[in-house]
């Protein structure tokens, strides 16, 4: 008998149904959240693009399931997630492209990695938000490093106020946040050949987790071109800038789109 799955398997929502764009872009969300952290970006886009969110078990509209606690499980669900929307619905032109903010992002970096092993293909363009580059110290050091803190440290990396002391409410919000603190913990980082994928890296420039100055780094990770950009606020500004990261996005994009690098 095949023993069941540890986890739910993440799956995809389609933000908008666009017949004809020409971009597909999937979006992985930060811990806690659910593919509803990306409504706001579907009027930041023009037709030309198409969005669907990753949907993770125990947040969103899936808060009732199991949260996932490894990362790598995740990641690989992911993957398998948009290999086969790419092989059922394919974009215009085969041009997709992949975001993350913060835990979300280093979901998205590890699912690429396994688009390129399992199904021989990587994003015309991955774009990482609020994530160290590989070689410092990552989000796992910062929870490590403030445990003693605890649950105030969780919030600063997953970036909710703490709730009202209805307990219900308590451990809905938080269940996922401690879910994704344990993945963080148990991730081991693994030295991954460089992508052929563009990268456009964002960051706050008060972000206490991820220097800024050290975003440039993620340029050794790919052999196609990096883009950096920075914003004002800290390691969550994208919640309130969500319009303007959008646009700086869409310029990478169709530049990508427009000379798309060689895979």
């Amino acid at each position: 008998m095949t023993p069941p799955p540890p986890f739910p398997a993440p799956r995809l929502n389609r933000l908008t149904e666009r017949q004809t764009a020409r971009i597909r872009l999937y979006c992985v969300p930060p811990s806690g959240t659910g593919s509803e952290f990306f409504l706001p970006w579907v009027a930041a886009f023009s037709e030309l693009f198409d969005l669907a969110a990753v949907d993770l078990p125990g947040r969103g509209t899936r808060a009732v399931e199991p949260s996932i606690t490894d990362v790598g499980w995740a990641a690989t669900g992911i993957a398998e997630a948009i290999a086969t929307d790419l092989s059922h619905r394919p974009p215009a032109d085969g041009f997709y492209a992949v975001f993350g903010h913060s835990f979300g992002a280093l979901l998205a970096y590890e699912a690429t990695h396994r688009l390129r092993a399992v199904a021989h293909t990587e994003p015309d363009l991955l774009a990482l938000s609020a994530v160290p580059p590989p070689s410092r110290d990552g989000l796992d050091d910062h929870i490590a490093r403030n445990l003693g803190s605890g649950i105030a440290a969780i919030t600063e990396v997953m970036g909710w106020e703490q709730p009202t002391t209805d307990d219900a409410l308590t451990r809905t919000v938080y269940t996922p946040f401690l879910a994704d603190a344990v993945a963080l913990l148990q991730h081991t980082r693994q030295p991954r050949p460089p992508l052929r994928a563009r990268l456009s890296v964002f960051g706050g420039l008060d972000d206490p987790m991820v220097g800024p100055g050290t975003l440039h780094e993620w340029s050794t990770h790919t052999t196609a071109d990096t883009r950096v950009h920075h914003f004002p606020g800290g390691h969550h500004y994208v919640r309130s800038q969500a319009p303007e990261v959008a646009d700086r996005l869409t310029d990478d994009l169709l530049s990508a789109y427009r000379s798309p690098a060689g895979h």
